[in-house]
């Protein structure tokens, strides 16, 4: 059995953060402009909090960017999950650590790997271009580590 890649592209998300980093950056210019006028006692601060606002917004814009082999892999051994925020290596994890695998959170858009320790890795929808690759992975994974049948 050959590997399989699911690529995290979180095209949704990055719009987002990209549209929220330009109307933080109308609200920072907003608030230059009335401290400069000094007719708002706090638009300094209020011209700062926005300003590092976009900054986190565009940190996360460029730090989820589609890079090689930035998703899930799954082989015959195991399975490689990348970490959306680090640059340190991806998780790798065998088929006999991981306990279940099932849907977590409200609408089921979160996929929970839980180890037969304590731990688990949670792999979010929102870090895949479409639903239907987020789907598909989850087919794959309960494929080859079926869900619990106890499940409430």
């Amino acid at each position: 059995m050959d590997s399989r890649f699911f690529a995290f592209n979180p095209r949704s998300t990055r719009i987002a953060l990209f549209l929220g980093a330009c109307a933080l950056a109308v609200l920072t210019a907003w608030a230059l402009a009335a401290a400069r006028q000094a007719t708002e006692p706090f638009a300094e601060a209020r011209a700062g909090i926005t300003a590092g606002l976009m900054l986190v917004f565009l940190y996360a814009f460029h730090r989820l960017r589609p890079r090689p082999e930035w998703g899930v892999t799954l082989g015959p051994m195991g399975v490689r999950v990348a970490r959306p925020f680090s640059n340190s290596k991806p998780l790798e994890l065998t088929y006999s650590q991981i306990g279940t695998v099932r849907r977590v959170g409200r609408k089921g858009d979160v996929l929970g790997l839980f180890f037969h320790e304590q731990g688990r890795v949670l792999v979010p929808r929102h870090l895949f271009a479409r639903k239907a690759v987020f789907e598909e992975l989850v087919s794959a994974l309960e494929e080859r580590l079926p869900p619990p049948s106890h499940d409430a």
